[in-house]
């Protein structure tokens, strides 16, 4: 997110924080109804893309920011060992959230006397064979609904230290194969993980092609500590970025406004429909999010003045303890659908499900804030930069 190195490397980049943040809140808005009012208007609302591509972005260059300085230090060994000691803490949580979000689901079915839950968050083959689904959930190939970035960002993760030791050898070289292996996945839709159950369920999010994304940002990070990203300066490349941003977010911004008012047209719906793949990241999602990235770079400091005020401040503490915070709103969202299906909620009730929800995350993570001060005598605003305490 830096266009240029130095001692800000050793800081923490409270951008990174803020949209993190954003992109929580995002997608519980998305989860709890994704055809409300508020979800017309989250970070999907911007162009082609949404939370998700966000959110992986930013791990994968906090990701490649923190553990690249760790490899500079520390040696390739124990940085390796670091990111796998991590691995291994998302790993437990989202096992410990699997048995969270399938221990609500199946105790609220009977007395909801709505069995078609089961099948809407896709837990009918746990309630069915709990002994293979658990089975299946620990080996990461049983994804029930909104458990599915998790596996992905443990697979990418582990991934990572070979990348980033190929970063130090030949970076442009492990690039172009990360390239290559995502334009193979946009030409070849067999390329895919098998998910359970079979024989056609495969991962909503192929690691195959989000593997470009991640490794892309991990590069960038990786970068910008070490030397800088000079291009980020050039002008053309920000001109070139400005138009295709604005050109994405108003074709996007007329299925927003269609979907609000039914006369008012919906552009290029039939030419972009099969060419917005989230499971594969097809080429309109992955460069219009690039293009946004680019913009954020430039337009926004480090040192940025808002990121200080009082309005950024819940972001950046959600964004802060994301990983806490994510699994929160799974569990959160869960919950919040299920009270709008079952009093066939409104605008209103929509609206007060997702404000109720943010607030206890905020509070939530707040509550982290404050906890952590105590423990530290540089207190909840230390800057340095940490591989457990930012991204998922």
């Amino acid at each position: 997110m830096s266009s240029s190195g130095g001692s800000s490397s050793a800081e923490r980049d409270l951008r990174l924080d803020f949209f993190r943040g954003v992109a929580l809140f995002s997608i519980f808005i998305d989860h709890v109804d994704w055809n409300s009012i508020l979800a017309q208007f989250t970070l999907r609302s911007l162009g082609f893309f949404d939370a998700a591509e966000v959110f992986i972005f930013i791990s994968g260059y906090t990701a490649g920011m923190v553990y690249g300085r760790a490899i500079e230090r520390q040696g390739l060994l124990r940085a390796g060992m670091r990111i796998y000691h991590r691995v291994w803490q998302l790993y437990v949580a989202h096992v410990f959230l699997f048995m969270q979000f399938m221990a609500t689901v199946a105790y609220l079915v009977d007395p909801l006397n709505n069995p078609i839950y089961a099948e809407e968050f896709r837990a009918v083959d746990f309630l069915k064979e709990p002994g293979v689904a658990v089975i299946k959930a620990l080996t990461l190939q049983f994804q029930p609904e909104f458990m599915d970035i998790l596996p992905l960002y443990i697979a990418l993760l582990a991934a990572l230290p070979f990348v980033l030791a190929g970063f130090r050898l030949w970076p442009a070289g492990v690039l172009a194969a990360s390239f290559g292996l995502w334009c193979a996945v946009q030409l070849n839709k067999s390329i895919v993980l098998a998910a359970y159950p079979g024989p056609n369920r495969v991962w909503f999010f192929n690691p195959f092609g989000w593997q470009a994304l991640f490794f892309l940002g991990a590069w960038c990070g990786w970068r910008g500590f070490k030397e800088g990203i000079p291009w980020l300066t050039n002008r053309w490349l920000f001109r070139l970025a400005a138009v295709s941003a604005l050109a994405g977010f108003l074709v996007r911004f007329s299925w927003t406004l269609h979907w609000l008012f039914d006369r008012f047209p919906a552009l290029f719906t039939k030419a972009l429909g099969s060419l917005l793949s989230k499971t594969d990241l097809s080429p309109l999602r992955f460069v219009n999010l690039l293009v946004l990235a680019v913009l954020v770079a430039r337009l926004i400091p480090p040192q940025a003045k808002f990121l200080a005020g009082r309005a950024a401040q819940p972001f950046i503490i959600c964004g802060r303890h994301s990983l806490h915070v994510f699994c929160l709103g799974i569990l959160l969202s869960t919950i919040g659908r299920l009270v709008i299906n079952e009093f066939l909620g409104g605008a209103l009730l929509q609206s007060a499900v997702s404000a109720v929800g943010i607030a206890i995350m905020i509070g939530t993570a707040a509550l982290m804030d404050w906890f952590n001060a105590g423990q530290s005598p540089s207190g909840p605003r230390v800057m340095r930069a940490s591989p457990t305490g930012g991204g998922v």
